[in-house]
């Protein structure tokens, strides 16, 4: 199985449409964090209007247990907010001056009509279960779910998701190993830090190897021009990046065959 010739299987698979994108998919981290506030409605709107065939988005969980999306549970870092996301009720946080952060069911919303794809990383425990929900209730099958926390995403494998889930590799992590505990269908290598050149450990041996456990690749983000260069021409399915504009407007992206 090759990045190409095995994506018509995947979307097959996981009831994916045939949205007539480029190869490799082109994963908004965060939205087009590198514009606008991160995981924000506004960044991700940006997003597609940049070329994102998805967004990466991060789940935290209100003291109600309302999934909302954001990095971090507290909100200083982005939002100069001395609160945490999981001390509040989702009334008092969305009542929080010149705070802005979505629910889950109002991302999942913009992206049915945008018709984009959600790459739903999960931070706190049990928001899996809850955004797997939401989404079943309007068949939105364009997502995958995600995890560094192998016990999440294998949370989801055991409770039937069918819809594809990845597991979030580290620096020195073996993939395989994790892939196997995690129960994952994507491998999503986290290496942008491994040296000045980390598209280099992205081997043909590894991309085989991930490939004959009937897995696809993901790729960390990056905006180095240089690197994301070079990261375009491997048989990944997609990459993560701040800058989708980056992306699409190179003429090393492949048509999806």
């Amino acid at each position: 199985m090759s990045g190409a010739s095995g994506l018509a299987d995947f979307q097959h698979r996981f009831s994916w449409p045939r949205t007539g994108a480029a190869l490799p998919l082109c994963i908004a981290h965060r939205g087009a964090s590198d514009h606008a506030r991160e995981n924000t409605l506004a960044a991700f709107r940006l997003a597609s209007q940049l070329g994102a065939d998805m967004w990466e988005i991060d789940t935290q969980l209100t003291r109600d247990g309302v999934v909302v999306i954001s990095h971090d549970d507290h909100l200083l870092r982005v939002f100069g907010v001395d609160a945490r996301i999981s001390q509040l009720d989702a009334a008092e946080l969305a009542a929080l001056k010149d705070v802005d952060v979505p629910t889950f069911a109002e991302v999942a919303a913009l992206a049915r009509a945008l018709r984009t794809g959600l790459y739903i990383e999960l931070k706190a425990q049990g928001s899996g279960l809850k955004c797997w929900r939401e989404l079943l209730t309007h068949d939105q099958t364009y997502a995958a779910f995600g995890s560094f926390d192998t016990a999440q995403v294998r949370e989801l494998r055991d409770a039937g998701c069918q819809w594809p889930l990845a597991v979030l590799v580290r620096i020195g992590c073996g993939p395989l190993a994790f892939a196997d505990k995690a129960g994952a269908d994507l491998v999503h290598l986290c290496w942008e830090k491994d040296g000045e050149r980390p598209q280099d450990k992205v081997t043909n041996d590894l991309c085989d190897r991930i490939f004959r456990s009937q897995r696809h690749i993901v790729l960390w983000h990056e905006e180095r021009a240089d690197i994301l260069k070079d990261m375009l021409d491997l048989p990944v399915l997609g990459i993560c990046t701040n800058r989708p504009e980056m992306m699409r407007s190179g003429e090393a992206s492949r048509d999806i065959a």
